[in-house]
């Protein structure tokens, strides 16, 4: 088993909890949360920040992410192909539906961010900003990446435990909701994420099956009846279907949860 380098896994573990915050942050904070030492935090800090990776504001003596991150990723997913290979479905879908269209990248076991977006021709537009990050089983997105993730029930109700919404359904209801968004391949959600918008969602799998990303439609409730529901769902998954077999010829886009 190959031995695990001390300093990397640290500035690892750093720049994921610098993430998942919507501030900036101290190093003490940073230190205590993670349980390292504050000096060996500190120069790690100072590490990331010399190299891009890594904001610092002199003034509050805080760090937050840096804009090298996104020169990373974007690199990663130039690598992949990903927003080359699914913008015309999404162009296409958002046209059909008039909804706004977005695109969901798992950039780890518990996490997804928004990589791409459409907007259809509606004068009244559902607009989300790239980069918007969430957790991996938050809504509609959340119970199709369940669907396929293989993760033991109580795991499930643990990450479940952590989420956050406008109206969220008690977790009883959430294995039979994976289960119909696994049947069905789709998942819908009406004024529960946010109360007033209708989500559709569903996942695109890698070639060992795994749930990579997620397609998303956004859209006001009232625009949305079931019928039209249930249409854009099943187009949904048509496309996560046919951009999956597209990846069917890589390797394996992610490690097991």
């Amino acid at each position: 088993m190959a031995k695990e380098v001390g300093a990397v896994v640290a500035a690892t573990r750093i720049l994921r909890f610098l993430a998942a915050h919507r501030r900036s942050v101290g190093v003490t904070e940073v230190a205590r949360s993670l349980e390292l030492n504050p000096s060996t935090c500190f120069n790690i800090l100072r590490t990331l920040t010399t190299e891009g990776l890594v904001a610092f504001d002199a003034a509050t003596k805080a760090y937050s992410p840096g804009l090298g991150l996104a020169e990373l990723a974007a690199s990663a997913l130039d690598g992949v192909g990903a927003m080359r290979l699914v913008r015309p479905h999404l162009e296409a879908l958002a046209d059909r539906f008039g909804v706004t269209m977005t695109l969901w990248l798992r950039t780890g076991p518990d996490r997804v961010v928004l990589i791409d977006r459409a907007e259809g021709s509606q004068m009244v537009r559902i607009h989300m900003t790239i980069g918007q990050r969430l957790p991996l089983l938050i809504g509609t997105l959340g119970r199709c990446m369940a669907a396929h993730s293989g993760l033991p029930e109580e795991e499930l109700a643990r990450r479940y435990a952590q989420l956050r919404s406008d109206a969220l359904p008690p977790f009883a209801t959430f294995p039979r909701q994976v289960a119909q968004a696994r049947r069905q391949g789709y998942a819908v959600d009406a004024d529960n994420f946010v109360s007033g918008i209708t989500t559709v969602s569903a996942a695109v799998r890698d070639g060992a099956g795994r749930p990579v990303m997620a397609l998303s439609a956004v859209d006001l409730s009232a625009r949305l009846d079931r019928a039209a529901t249930r249409r854009l769902g099943e187009a949904l998954a048509a496309t996560a279907e046919e951009i999956g077999r597209a990846f069917g010829s890589r390797p394996a886009m992610l490690p097991a949860a």
